[in-house]
């Protein structure tokens, strides 16, 4: 029972995530989902289960803070938390889109993503319950839509905007640069953060510890490090040299006048804009909000009064 509120949650959550476009209710609402998933891996209570259910405390913590002190500056700068208004972010402030970024995989690429310990998760949710495996699914293929979209709205670029990074603080760098590195960090020295402090816990309370085959943990962990480097050190490359490229249209299934502008059937000029899919009919916030404030206390309700039986 404990299972199924932290999985009605995670989904739940995730759902609504898809809906929004405010950049710290999305921040939230995730921060909701992941505590259901951590509340699911608990109530299932395997060595697997509780393995990730800690990795994903320890992820979650670093890679959240950076999201939320990111959001905090961006919206200081361009008064808006608005995703939609974070468009060209990258040419505005590259220093702080390439930090946003490293807390964007860090969410996504651990460790319920596409790759670290998902393979163990999801056996052993569904060698559990076949259900608890497509609650993982489901929540996670919505957690990657809407982390992944947010990204490209802040990769956009267009000629002429320069940067403007010039007031933000030394301590505001120091933070996010610091919180930057420990995310990296924690990524590189994962397998020593299983063997060392995970396993030896889980030993202590189950009596074993989860059947894991390091060399893959190795090939995910360089993998891992690889997306969270290399993808900010091309972004920090491009915008250093961004002039020293050359830039041609975008076709606009149109007639171009420039990148972002192209002339309709009766000639006049449009500006092309870039906007996210939200999918508000299909995942309304007030409607899945009360689905899940039901669902959960029914359930809650059961396991306190069968406990009581």
């Amino acid at each position: 029972m404990l299972a199924l509120v932290g999985a009605l949650t995670f989904l739940v959550s995730s759902f609504i995530a898809v809906s929004q476009s405010n950049a710290k209710q999305v921040l939230a609402y995730s921060t909701i989902s992941v505590l259901g998933l951590i509340v699911m891996c608990a109530g299932i209570n395997t060595t697997e289960t509780l393995w990730a259910a800690i990795l994903l405390i320890i992820f979650h913590a670093v890679a959240k803070s950076l999201l939320f002190l990111c959001v905090g500056i961006i919206e200081y700068k361009i008064h808006s938390r608005d995703i939609e208004d974070m468009d060209y972010l990258f040419m505005k402030m590259p220093k702080i889109a390439v930090m946003l970024n490293i807390g964007l995989g860090g969410m996504f690429l651990a460790p319920f993503g596409m790759l670290i310990s998902k393979w163990v998760t999801l056996k052993a949710f569904i060698d559990f319950n076949p259900v608890f495996g497509l609650v993982l699914a489901f929540g996670s293929s919505a957690t990657l839509f809407f982390y992944t979209k947010w990204m490209g709205k802040v990769l956009t670029v267009e000629d002429g905007i320069d940067a403007h990074e010039e007031h933000i603080s030394m301590w505001e760098w120091s933070t996010l640069f610091i919180i930057s590195l420990i995310t990296i960090i924690v990524c590189l020295v994962f397998p020593f953060i299983t063997t060392q402090i995970i396993s030896p816990y889980l030993l202590s309370v189950f009596g074993e510890t989860p059947h894991l085959d390091m060399f893959n943990i190795s090939m995910i962990v360089l993998i891992m490090v690889g997306l969270l480097l290399l993808v900010p050190a091309g972004l920090l490359y491009y915008s250093k040299f961004f002039r020293d490229y050359k830039r041609v249209g975008v076709y606009l299934s149109g007639a171009n006048t420039d990148s972002t502008h192209y002339r309709n059937s009766f000639g006049e000029p449009v500006h092309a804009d870039l906007k996210n899919y939200y999918l508000a009919d299909f995942f309304n916030e007030k409607q899945l909000l009360y689905t899940g404030i039901i669902g959960t206390t029914a359930l809650i309700a059961v396991m306190f009064g069968v406990s009581i039986l």
